[in-house]
């Protein structure tokens, strides 16, 4: 992708760095609002289910708490105390009393489906509803509808949440408290059974006038789901009972909060459920609404900085137009940029000074070529003549050897060699061996014209032929040992020692000879100047270590150095790793 990025042209890499740089901030700018909007909105909404659970709670437990009262107080009546009282069938005259009782009370609390109160001796009823007894189904569901029912407050009243009275039609709640003997309260003489419509938790929990759309269950303190919007939940366990600690709070679960209140001493919680989508349902708004205006600033953010890009480009359009007419050939173009900044003046300055500068340059190369080809056509017509030297040589030594004249073959043979190793193909990087061979060539010639003086060795591991060193490297190194060291000596002979290793990541080819050697001052003194480049001298020591430093680069080449018993020894420094597969190499 940066690669693709980096292939367009200038203007649309900053039409699309600035409509990156815009949208990047844009994004930054969204998610912190999003994600602070967010937060402050969840919060908020946690503190009104907060607020709205504790009324619906309140509101809830007066709404249990006053029929729990009213179940009390119907053991203070008379009438009821009468009829709890009798242990064989009731006079009519007293049920009807104890029915207004009843209808009495019903008056109180228009929820209330029905109202009975059972004689537990008797098994008798007495019975007020908005149906009859038979139709709410009183005396065949009820024993079920107890058993199922949970223990709503410690000691004694149980609650039930069914659809198991009044045909079955509806949900409905129904408290079953034990009436006592208020003389023995230890003595159970009947029970008070008030069945509650079953929507009250949904009126309660009517989200059209709510402040937040609570989903609310009523909880058991063991787990039991006693009541909910969703029937299938009745019954079922609580999977977040866990949470529920202490009189209040709230936690987060199942990408939902939720908020609960135990009611009073009831072994109830009123839980309070509120999915997160309904949470952020007025952040998203808000968000949509923020994403469309920051959309419609990017576009024209996009658009603005595009116009000021293509404006801008113009003048760097000039400039590219002007290089590609370059590139054709027109060396006499030149620019000019009119109403430009300061900036621009500059380079339509550089440019014409570049391209003034160019064309002397150009002109001052066609020159120097012009000399190159005339000194490669006379390099090419002197190749001539060593050709002709060695083939010319090659006849003597066969004349000579056909004569029996040994020695004459011999130094004719080693010249022609030498001469044929000094054309090397035109090459001037050659293998050591090669090198070698030439001073091998060249030893045998002056050992030839000065009687046998110059004893050689030659200590190079095999791989090491194979290192790759300029031409003719070796043989200005060996002439010097022999002309300003060996030779000195009269009727004495020398040694001429040549060794080849690696150290580290260097190459390091040695030149030791037994002659008379130099001072420390004179060794110092080479050193120094073996830099310096001679030009009238083609093949000197000082041009060879200049031709070094030109091929492989600074720190590499000749480096003189005393021996400890006679003699100097001249140490060629190569990069190391300069060997090459050997192969034949004919000339």
């Amino acid at each position: 992708m940066l690669k693709k990025y980096m292939s367009f042209n200038f203007d649309k890499k900053i039409k699309i760095f600035i409509s990156l740089a815009i949208t990047v901030t844009t994004l930054c700018v969204l998610g912190i609002s999003t994600f602070s909007s967010v937060k402050i909105v969840t919060e908020k909404s946690g503190s009104l289910a907060k607020i709205q659970m504790e009324t619906l709670a309140n509101d809830y437990q007066m709404n249990l708490s006053g029929y729990y009262d009213m179940a009390r107080g119907l053991m203070m009546d008379e009438q009821v105390k009468l009829f709890l009282k009798q242990k064989d069938r009731t006079e009519p005259e007293l049920l009807k009393q104890v029915g207004q009782t009843i209808h009495n009370n019903m008056n109180v609390q228009s929820n209330i489906n029905f109202m009975a109160i059972i004689n537990i001796r008797t098994q008798e009823y007495a019975y007020k509803g908005k149906t009859s007894l038979a139709y709410a189904g009183l005396e065949s569901k009820m024993q079920e509808d107890y058993r199922s029912g949970t223990l709503a407050k410690q000691g004694d009243v149980i609650l039930s949440y069914a659809d198991r009275y009044n045909g079955g039609e509806e949900y409905s709640m129904t408290l079953y408290s034990p009436l006592y003997d208020v003389n023995h309260v230890k003595d159970t003489l009947g029970m008070v059974c008030i069945n509650i419509r079953g929507n009250l938790l949904e009126r309660m929990a009517d989200t059209d006038n709510a402040q937040m759309p609570l989903e609310i269950m009523m909880v058991h303190s063991s787990g039991e789901i006693f009541s909910a919007g969703d029937k299938s939940l009745l019954g079922t366990g609580f999977s977040c009972l866990e949470n529920l600690r202490g009189e209040k709070g709230e936690f987060k679960k199942d990408n939902s909060l939720f908020v609960y209140r135990k009611m009073g001493i009831w072994n109830y919680y009123l839980v309070g459920k509120i999915p997160y989508k309904a949470l952020y349902n007025d952040s998203l708004k808000t968000m949509a609404l923020l994403c469309a205006c920051i959309a419609m600033m990017v576009i024209v953010g996009i658009s603005a900085g595009s116009c000021l890009v293509r404006c801008s480009y113009r003048v760097v359009e000039k400039v590219v137009n002007g290089m590609s007419r370059v590139s054709e050939g027109d060396l006499e173009h030149r620019i000019t940029l009119d109403n430009t900044g300061e900036d621009f003046k500059q380079m339509e300055q550089g440019f014409n000074f570049m391209m003034e500068r160019m064309t002397e340059l150009v002109d001052r190369v066609k020159f120097e070529q012009h000399q190159a080809e005339q000194i490669r056509f006379n390099a090419l017509q002197d190749q001539i003549k060593p050709h002709f030297l060695y083939n010319t040589l090659e006849c003597i030594h066969w004349q000579a050897t056909a004569k029996g004249d040994e020695q004459v073959s011999t130094m004719v043979k080693a010249l022609a060699n030498y001469y044929r190793l000094c054309l090397s193909r035109g090459k001037d990087i050659i293998p050591l061996k090669q090198e070698i061979s030439h001073i091998e060539s060249y030893l045998t010639i002056q050992n030839l014209r000065y009687g046998s003086i110059i004893e050689s060795e030659f200590r190079i591991e095999p791989d090491m032929y194979s290192l790759q060193i300029p031409k003719l490297t070796l043989q200005p190194l060996v002439e010097n040992a022999i002309y300003h060291g060996i030779r000195i000596e009269d009727e004495t002979r020398g040694k001429l020692v040549i060794s080849a290793e690696v150290r580290g990541e260097r190459a390091v080819i040695s030149v030791s000879d037994s002659g008379s050697g130099m001072t420390a001052e004179e060794i110092v003194k080479m050193n120094a100047s073996v830099s310096e480049f001679d030009e009238d001298f083609g093949y000197g020591v000082r041009n060879v270590h200049k031709r070094i430093e030109l091929f492989f680069g600074k720190g590499y080449g000749l480096f003189y150095k005393m021996n400890e018993a006679a003699g100097v020894t001249v140490e060629i420094t190569l990069p190391a790793g300069m060997q090459k597969k050997e192969r034949e190499d004919h000339v």
